[in-house]
């Protein structure tokens, strides 16, 4: 007897952690199904004995169904707007909800005697936590929270860039009927500044050639007069004119030959270097000037010329854009263009000249610090006119006297480097202008030197910064 005693004892000892683990669970469940949530998102929701009255706040999915467990008999459901929720009670005290639209709506559950048991307010919207799941896929760089509310929605958190918000909105605007139920409090890590430095070299070599013989020849026999003139023009393909000429003639008896040779050779070397260096947000415009602006008339009324003002020079415009990996997206426009004669004409007293362009206009990807030759042009051009006395010009040595040569060669190399930096906006650093070391000449050397910058000897000092072996300035 005594020893079933003992084993009966023993067993409640083994059982009794398991009861009251049992038990606590057992607690714990009444709490949580008791409890009064901000928002029900399971499929249940169960109104308890002291929430009678209360109001109750529901979210769910489109096309989903909530199944309500009420403490007290209903004897009336009333649902403000069926097209977005519709009710049906199954028992007294259990009702089911259809979301039908996206929307908000809210259903009263009314006592035999008219007294709200409880006022459950919906809003249906499309699943937050599906637009979450498929935001973290598609980029999974960024965090990105979603809250729905009154049918719209709210997003938070931060993205890698810039380009992943945007993205990121254009995805929760699939989930809602219109794209101004979305709003963005998205914050973008990682530096959205980009620094462009762009290169722009060129050289322009030239060499013009002229040559060409104006004859005026007269002949006089009595009563007779004769004169025969030739100038064969020139500049027509090099547009100069020569000035450089030299004149001869002789005179016998009844005949005069003037003779005027005009000759010119000219070459030229023209050597453009633009460095600019530019800063823009990702997504906002920089643009950049190296030049000029120069008037061309446009209309003429009443005497009074009416001028629009065209840019010249070394332009640059661009637009970053950066993407997640340090990537980032570029249009680039870049245009050099110079005043030139050629092409150029004379409307009355005005005389307009020509500009010649060398655009380029690109779309790229480039890692940061990548640089890329957006445009390398090598142009060669020679043009050659001769101008002659019909039949007179073709003859053999003599036939010099009585043409012109025009002609031009023309070399162009165009060079245009742009490397994009990300950047991180702070204090400025300390630099150095290119006028710090300038130290004008003195009057007396300006005036019996001819020179503009102050000269200093070899081994010395301007200004305590110069250390070594110095030379001349010579200017």
């Amino acid at each position: 007897m005594l020893s079933k005693v003992r084993e009966q004892s023993l067993e409640q000892i083994l059982l009794a952690p398991i009861a009251l683990c049992a038990l606590v669970l057992a607690m714990v469940m009444v709490l949580l199904l008791g409890g009064t949530p901000a928002k029900a998102a399971a499929a249940q929701l169960r109104v308890s004995s002291n929430q009678i009255g209360m109001q109750q706040n529901v979210e769910m999915g489109l096309n989903k169904s909530l199944v309500i467990e009420l403490p007290a008999d209903v004897k009336e459901m009333v649902v403000s707007n069926p097209s977005v929720a519709r009710g049906v009670m199954r028992t007294k005290r259990r009702a089911i909800i259809q979301s039908a639209g996206l929307g908000d709506t809210n259903i009263l559950f009314l006592s035999a005697h008219g007294n709200p048991i409880a006022v459950v307010d919906i809003t249906v919207a499309k699943s937050s936590k599906t637009l979450e799941t498929t935001i973290a896929r598609l980029l999974p760089g960024s965090r990105i929270d979603v809250h729905a509310m009154d049918g719209k929605l709210v997003l938070s958190g931060s993205a890698a860039s810039a380009d992943d918000a945007e993205k990121a909105i254009t995805i929760a605007r699939q989930f809602v009927n219109n794209d101004e139920d979305v709003a963005s409090v998205i914050e973008v890590d990682g530096s959205q500044q980009v620094m462009l430095k762009v290169t722009v070299a060129e050289v322009q070599r030239e060499t013009v050639k002229q040559l060409g013989i104006d004859l005026s020849a007269s002949l006089s026999v009595g009563g007779l007069s004769t004169t025969v003139v030739t100038a064969p023009g020139l500049g027509a393909v090099s547009n100069v004119v020569s000035t450089n000429s030299m004149k001869s003639g002789f005179s016998l008896g009844n005949v005069s030959i003037d003779a005027t040779i005009k000759a010119l050779e000219r070459r030229g070397a023209v050597r453009t270097l633009a460095e600019p260096t530019l800063t823009a947000l990702s997504g906002a415009t920089a643009e950049f000037l190296a030049g000029g602006e120069f008037p061309v008339p446009v209309a003429y009324k009443d005497g009074e010329v009416t001028y629009e003002f065209k840019e010249f020079g070394v332009n640059l415009e661009f637009t970053p854009k950066v993407h997640t990996g340090g990537q980032i997206s570029l249009e680039v426009e870049t245009k050099v263009s110079e005043l030139n004669a050629e092409g150029g004409y004379t409307a009355g007293p005005v005389n307009i000249p020509a500009t010649k362009e060398r655009k380029a206009k690109t779309s790229v990807r480039l890692h940061t610090g990548s640089t890329l030759a957006i445009a390398g042009l090598i142009e060669e051009k020679q043009r050659q006119r001769f101008n002659e006395v019909p039949g007179l010009g073709r003859i053999p040595i003599l036939g010099t006297l009585f043409r012109s040569r025009d002609f031009i060669r023309a070399e162009t190399e165009l060079l245009i480097l742009v490397t994009p930096y990300l950047t991180q906006p702070g204090q400025m650093a300390d630099y150095t202008l290119p006028t710090d070391k300038v130290h004008l000449a003195d009057d007396a050397s300006a005036y019996f030197l001819g020179t503009l910058e102050k000269l200093y000897g070899v081994g010395g000092e301007t200004d305590g910064s110069l250390q070594g072996s110095i030379g001349f300035v010579l200017d």
